[in-house]
């Protein structure tokens, strides 16, 4: 078996390994039902009459990004365990006493786990394509689900590289989790002060890139001012785009550091 083979079996294992997991499955559960919640309280309004306008034909915009949060949570869980757990259960001897290389290894955990995520980030995409069609009939713009699904995917780069190191460098799922998910949090409640503040600042914290380049993309594809969708500022995209990048391969360079340089058969260096 040649190098790909061997990534392509570790990838499908952290696949099975992923998807065992309940917690997994229950936030994806989460992630639709809230986006249906979403979607039943705008047809309420429009019905209501509250905010009746051609805006509801690009409805399904607004039903594709309301899942973003529970899939950044998603990114964090299946990277926070992706490594930590094969110390945990002692199955990273195993795995790395077979003729395999660490970089391989690495490389099919990481494929398999970021593959998994970007399946659950398209099942999300759909269900709020096919929500949006269900309860405002025909919705505008379609032809860019396609380009927002991979800017969802792009962006939740950043938080899966994140916990996917820190499930390296601690060798331990809780922790790992619980770090990711504290800058998550920390970083989100500082950017909007800062934002507040100081303006452009706020784009030096992860959550700024992860949660701003999707809307950004499309508020550049489509422009409809007569819905009250602005152009995007072009500048901030790319600069969304550039933030995402450094951060996922300073996070992932970290990680193969620590695999690449250490006695796999400890937690602690």
């Amino acid at each position: 078996m040649d190098a790909l083979g061997r990534v392509a079996v570790i990838a499908g294992y952290e696949w099975r390994r992923a998807l065992a997991k309940k917690k997994v499955l229950a936030l994806i559960i989460l992630a639709i039902a809230f986006q249906t919640l979403i979607m039943v309280a705008l047809r309420q309004l429009f019905v209501g009459g509250f905010s009746i306008n051609e805006a509801s034909s690009l409805i399904w915009i607004s039903g594709v990004l309301e899942g973003g949060l529970f899939v950044q949570l998603i990114a964090i869980i299946v990277g926070g365990g992706s490594m930590s757990e094969e110390y945990e259960h002692g199955t990273a001897d195993i795995l790395l006493s077979k003729p395999i290389k660490r970089v391989e290894y690495m490389s099919g955990k990481f494929l398999g786990g970021f593959s998994l995520l970007a399946m659950v980030e398209g099942l999300t995409t759909f269900v709020g394509v096919i929500l949006s069609l269900w309860f405002f009939g025909a919705q505008s713009g379609l032809q860019f689900a396609p380009l927002m699904f991979l800017a969802i995917v792009y962006s939740s780069l950043i938080f899966f590289c994140l916990s996917f190191m820190f499930s390296e460098l601690f060798r331990g799922s809780t922790i790992a989790m619980l770090f990711a998910l504290g800058i998550l949090f920390a970083s989100s409640i500082l950017s909007t002060i800062l934002g507040f503040l100081y303006g452009n600042l706020s784009r030096v914290f992860p959550t700024w890139a992860a949660t701003s380049f999707p809307p950004l993309l499309m508020s550049e594809l489509i422009t409809a001012p007569s819905t009250g969708l602005l152009a995007a500022d072009t500048g901030a995209l790319y600069e969304a785009a550039l933030i995402i990048a450094v951060y996922a391969i300073v996070f992932i360079l970290i990680a193969a550091f620590r695999l690449l340089k250490s006695d796999v058969t400890k937690k602690t260096a």
